[in-house]
């Protein structure tokens, strides 16, 4: 566990000592967003676990297969980030990419929501016992002012948020709970909240400090209407401002978007820099359509400028809301999550909490308070047949 337990506080001291014993340390994370954020909170360049390993395009049923296209890592010590979001295909790079006798500090949350490729890495490496494994659970002072943090902890912890607690008084105001189990009223919650309630409560401004989360793509409060409906209220249709339409989507200059797949040849430039490369739940804005040319141009959050060819905008989604599975591994200074009925599987704890922890500065919660305590109380993780624990067991006892 991570949250206000003095993670990054400990990956910066473990750096520092690391660094004036003239050891060569690498910092890396699963998505751009969690090296974005390692690098913002530690003050050191950390990169994507793909970028790292330049690992080229590999096709979806040769995954796993392909070693040859992969760069060593020479480093004595590699930090990983976000180490939930690991499934076994990347960890199998990994570790054939280091040299023997470098060490790999693995940070991450198991009680996050686990990777969508297969395996169960994190949980795994902590049940065999076989590794030095430090748990941190002692919420520090500064950190149990927030309602954010405590709320996040209880849940992780079967302990329902709903209701004032007697020490409210003495918290900091960034959470807020709406029992709401009308739809219809929880999508007016969210426009409204999204449009300019929040910019008069702390000056918040959509684009530049709010996401909207759900569990789902489905129904009136589903990531697919949802994206509708902010794009009509935050960004409607303008004479003066350029679109194109791609099948049933209308993507306008000032829209919001999320590359959903890898693309390991898209060409980007950033500043003096330029590469190839924009990876799935990358986030960015619309800045330029050129119908003359044929293409869209997308300024992306850590300020990569990439162009996309009319033909390639089946890569892009609108992300004015993005499912919680996208979320993971990035943080945003107001999130608005709207749970809303959906199947029992999508309705769990741990989905709650890693949507609960995407938030540093306001929370927003919106959903009927029986389906809240319902994934509360719905701990029931889906075991993954993986193997890898007993495997580790036994090389222990070699």
């Amino acid at each position: 566990m991570d949250l206000g337990t003095g993670k990054t506080t400990i990956v910066k001291c473990i750096l520092e000592i690391y660094k004036n014993d003239k050891y060569k340390v690498e910092l890396c994370a699963p998505t751009g967003r969690a090296a974005k954020r390692m690098s913002e909170t530690t003050g050191e360049e950390a990169k994507t676990i793909h970028r790292l390993l330049e690992i080229g395009k590999i096709e979806e049923d040769k995954l796993g297969s392909i070693d040859e296209d992969m760069t060593p890592i020479d480093v004595d010590v590699l930090i990983i980030d976000e180490m939930s979001m690991v499934d076994i295909f990347l960890m199998n790079y990994i570790v054939r990419a280091v040299y023997y006798g470098t060490k790999i500090i693995f940070v991450g949350d198991s009680n996050q929501l686990p990777s969508v490729g297969p395996g169960s890495i994190l949980k795994d490496i902590i049940a065999s016992n076989q590794f030095a494994t430090v748990e941190l659970t002692q919420i520090f002072r500064q950190a149990a002012r927030s309602k954010i943090v405590v709320n996040a902890h209880n849940v992780n912890n079967g302990i329902s948020f709903v209701g004032k607690k007697e020490d409210d008084e003495e918290k900091l105001e960034d959470f807020f709970y709406v029992n709401e189990a009308n739809q219809e009223k929880m999508l007016y919650q969210v426009l409204s909240l999204s449009k300019d309630r929040l910019k008069n409560y702390g000056n918040y401004e959509f684009f530049k400090n709010i996401q909207v989360l759900t569990p789902t793509k489905k129904g009136m409060i589903g990531t697919k209407e949802l994206n509708k409906k902010l794009q009509q209220t935050l960004n409607p249709e303008d004479e003066n401002v350029l679109e194109k339409q791609y099948g049933e989507v209308v993507f306008r200059e000032g829209d919001r978007v999320m590359q959903v797949k890898n693309n390991y040849d898209i060409y980007w430039e950033k500043e003096k820099d330029i590469g190839t490369g924009i990876f799935n739940g990358e986030l960015g804005m619309i800045r330029k359509i050129d119908s003359k040319e044929k293409q869209i141009e997308v300024e992306f959050d850590d300020k990569k400028v990439a162009w996309y060819t009319f033909s390639e905008l089946e890569e892009l989604e609108h992300a004015y809301a993005i499912t919680i599975h996208k979320a993971q591994g990035s943080e945003f200074d107001v999130v608005i999550l709207a749970i809303p009925p959906t199947s029992n599987m999508l309705l769990t704890r741990n989905l709650l909490y890693t949507g609960m922890t995407r938030a540093k500065k306001l929370l927003i919660i919106i959903g009927n308070k029986n389906l809240i305590e319902f994934m509360i109380n719905n701990a029931d993780i889906k075991k993954r047949n993986t193997g890898l624990e007993e495997r580790l067991k036994r090389l222990g006892e070699k």
